[in-house]
């Protein structure tokens, strides 16, 4: 769902709401008819297979309420986590010492629909590498904002904002970013001195965009020196162009690319500022990307709270 569409946005959550409080209602009475609805199946089944008064239908009866049971709770809990409260899993200590790993938090899946993300926001997102895994870091960077980390510290237009000690690591060594907005012309530009092998008719986009993937490392020897570029300033990457299949193939060819963005990006850093693969390394976040904020950790029991 998008904010430009807070009315419909609304209008759904009214219905789905609705929905659940329906359910809770008339809980007893959908139970029934939902057991009934699957006996008739049982007897179909029993009879079209012929298997009255044996073991076999025994076993198909109880099976199909098993199915039943597990089936009606799970698509009910995915609906809750989809746009409600959403339960994350921490795999990496990129969030350390707010976060460590093997923490379980519940996140909030509304408020984004209805509001842009703020700077200190702890936010869930899908990353733009492998395009597959939810990560969770630290936004602190917004959209129009020129981004710097120096002396070890985070500048936003020229002023200190956190006493955090961040590494100027790699793509943002000793330079300056802008965080780039809706309407803002991104240029991509491959180095001059791209492999001539690229040039071959018969290049499988696929397999180099799953290469890519797999460790973004491999785009500066694929596109020596590649530069994004925001209204013809040179800024930090935006993967989610790499993943588009005719916009490859014509960096590829050593051709550049210029697009109109059609959303706002974030930049994103883990609280573990020296151990974070983070927007240091592959960019910014589109922010369709965005699934929800962090707000509570529930396990472990003796570090429930808040997260802040």
């Amino acid at each position: 769902m998008s904010r430009e569409n807070i009315i419909l946005n609304t209008i759904f959550y009214i219905l789905l709401t609705i929905f659940f409080i329906y359910i809770f209602v008339n809980e007893k009475k959908l139970i029934a008819k939902i057991g009934e609805k699957r006996r008739k199946l049982e007897d179909y089944l029993v009879d079209r297979f012929d298997l009255y008064e044996t073991t076999k239908e025994k076993i198909l009866r109880k099976v199909l309420k098993f199915v039943e049971s597990i089936g009606t709770a799970l698509i009910l809990v995915l609906i809750i986590q989809k746009f409600y409260i959403g339960n994350f899993l921490v795999p990496t200590g990129s969030m350390i010492p707010t976060i460590v790993p093997r923490d379980r938090l519940f996140g909030n899946m509304v408020i984004y629909n209805f509001k842009a993300p703020k700077r200190e926001d702890i936010v869930v997102f899908r990353e733009p590498i492998e395009n597959k895994v939810l990560y969770t870091k630290r936004l602190m960077g917004l959209p129009g904002e020129k981004i710097q980390i120096k002396n070890e510290r985070l500048f936003v237009n020229g002023e200190k904002i956190s006493d955090r000690k961040y590494l100027p690591l790699r793509e943002i060594y000793d330079k300056e970013w802008i965080v780039p907005k809706k309407g803002d012309t991104i240029t991509i530009v491959p180095g001059q001195n791209y492999n001539m092998m690229f040039k071959m008719k018969n290049l499988d986009i696929a397999k180099i965009q799953e290469t890519l993937a797999k460790n973004t490392t491999y785009l500066s020897q694929l596109l020596p020196d590649i530069k994004f570029k925001v209204n013809g300033v040179e800024t930090g990457m935006i993967l989610d162009y790499i993943h588009d299949k005719e916009i490859l193939k014509k960096l590829l060819a050593g051709e550049s690319v210029t697009v109109v963005l059609d959303e706002d990006c974030y930049f994103m850093l883990g609280d573990n500022t020296q151990g974070s693969y983070d927007s240091r390394m592959w960019g910014f976040v589109k922010d369709s990307r965005i699934k929800g904020k962090a707000m509570v950790r529930f396990w472990p029991l003796n570090r429930i709270g808040l997260l802040k």
